[in-house]
């Protein structure tokens, strides 16, 4: 396979590789608030356990389709 092959097939991305780039993201958004007071004043318009609500949300469809392979 060359190069312009590699390129051009299509990239496919699984749905639980979608929620962990999700629920990465939130965390990463978390750590910002507590490290970044900038940022937590920015951010804090929102509560910081509606972060941890939506990490959940997300998490509990991928482990119950883990867990059911």
């Amino acid at each position: 396979m060359n190069i312009k092959e590699k390129l051009q097939r299509k990239i496919t991305i699984k749905q639980y590789e979608l929620t962990f780039v999700i629920i990465s993201v939130i965390f990463f958004v978390l750590f910002l608030i507590t490290a970044w007071p900038r940022f937590r004043s920015d951010a804090m318009s929102i509560q910081w356990h509606w972060y941890l609500v939506l990490t959940v949300v997300f998490l509990v469809p991928v482990y119950k389709r883990i867990l059911t392979r």
